[in-house]
């Protein structure tokens, strides 16, 4: 399927990119968890997954348009599921799904597939809580059917969501559980009304009912960027990209961007969140390589799209390990983009025009949208061949895209 992108004279308005997968799929089991209905906002298409297995579970979630409305059952109304439950991919999810299997009264079977030796911690403390946990074969587990109790673990967990995992089986636990564990994991279960003892160590007392909390999921930072790189670009533009996740070990492209000229205020709106504020700016050219190039190694395709407006020469190194390089600069060429690649990377000579034509975004979400980007800044119009990659990302992108046409 082919996207047409037509060339914008200025870029404005306020929107929103969908939301982290992980943050949304944990607002979604705890609000299965809680006692009452509980909505889940901008959760992105990936958390999919994890409804279709609460619904397996017996838990009523209804969608629309990236909002749940997810039906709680509390601690223990869910129901066997007809078939083994596939973790495999989940990450930290399944590190949360694990104890709501457990502290059930029916048995489940549990395929982790890669993820067995991420769950490995997590199973061994449900097996000292008193949790049945029986292993079938290397990746295959049997959780469930029996009732633990309470009582002090001395290891701390050594991830939040290992914590977080071990709290909520507390919460199945008969007594009290108490647990080394950072405040800010205590702070989130509080957040659901769960009483959380705060003195050497974090105390759960079993059989605590969570409340039915309404979540808006915050942004993905990634799928921010190709608006805010468009925004950049285009004199007189003023975009607002509301409430995104600032992480500090995902923003070395925000920082890079702020390097080489980009206006772009960030608003605090509490932990990690932000409403950016992104105003046309002077690019200038840069040296990306080392280090710096494999922390922003999924941006490259997006980079040397502004980089090709920017003051000067752009060089970037090191991007052996980076998908469609070669591709990336005959289809930058065919915009007549000065643009070279050399053993170890590219050279970019900015601040010439880019013109239209036809691009293959090879079903790479993010090589898709870094085209789309050129399509807003060139002199005619762009038909990106294989756009339905993002179906599985980002479903309306196109849409946002004619939406913050400002001419």
């Amino acid at each position: 399927m082919a996207a047409t992108v037509r060339p914008v004279q200025k870029i404005a308005g306020h929107i929103s990119v969908p939301g982290e997968r992980e943050p949304a799929e944990r607002a979604l089991v705890l609000a299965a968890l809680s006692e009452g209905d509980s909505t889940v906002r901008n959760a992105p298409v990936a958390a999919g997954r994890v409804v279709v297995l609460l619904r397996e579970l017996g838990v009523d979630i209804a969608e629309c348009a990236g909002t749940y409305a997810v039906r709680g059952v509390g601690l223990r109304g869910f129901q066997a599921a007809a078939a083994p439950l596939d973790l495999a991919g989940l990450g930290d999810t399944a590190l949360l799904l694990l104890p709501l299997l457990a502290g059930q009264t029916f048995r489940s079977q549990v395929k982790l597939g890669a993820e067995a030796e991420r769950c490995r911690p997590l199973l061994n403390l449900l097996a000292q809580l008193g949790f049945a946990v029986e292993q079938e074969s290397a990746d295959t587990f049997v959780t469930g059917g029996q009732q633990a109790k309470g009582f002090v673990l001395s290891a701390a967990p050594p991830t939040d969501a290992l914590a977080l995992g071990a709290l909520v089986a507390a919460l199945f636990a008969e007594g009290t559980t108490a647990l080394k564990v950072g405040r800010r994991v205590g702070r989130l279960l509080s957040r659901y009304g769960v009483v959380v003892g705060r003195r050497r160590l974090l105390s759960v007392a079993g059989g605590q009912a969570l409340k039915a909390t309404d979540v808006e999921v915050p942004g993905q930072l990634a799928l921010a960027y190709p608006l805010m790189g468009a925004a950049l670009c285009r004199k007189g533009s003023a975009l607002t990209l509301k409430r995104v996740a600032i992480r500090p070990r995902q923003r070395a492209f925000l920082d890079l961007l702020r390097q080489i000229g980009a206006q772009i205020a960030a608003e605090a709106l509490g932990s990690n969140e932000c409403d950016l504020h992104v105003r046309t700016s002077p690019l200038k050219a840069t040296r990306v390589a080392g280090a710096r190039a494999a922390k922003v190694a999924g941006q490259i395709a997006l980079f040397a799209v502004l980089a090709t407006q920017a003051k000067g020469t752009t060089v970037i190194r090191d991007v052996e390990g980076v998908s469609h390089v070669e591709h990336l600069c005959a289809a930058l060429r065919s915009l007549d983009a000065r643009i070279g690649q050399f053993s170890e990377g590219l050279v970019i000579q900015g601040g010439l025009p880019l013109q239209g034509g036809q691009l293959d975004g090879k079903g790479d979400p993010g090589l898709t949208m870094a085209f789309a980007v050129a399509g807003l800044l060139a002199e005619g119009e762009l038909a990106i061949q294989g756009s339905e990659c993002l179906a599985s990302i980002w479903p309306d992108f196109f849409k946002t895209v004619q939406s913050i046409r400002g001419d």
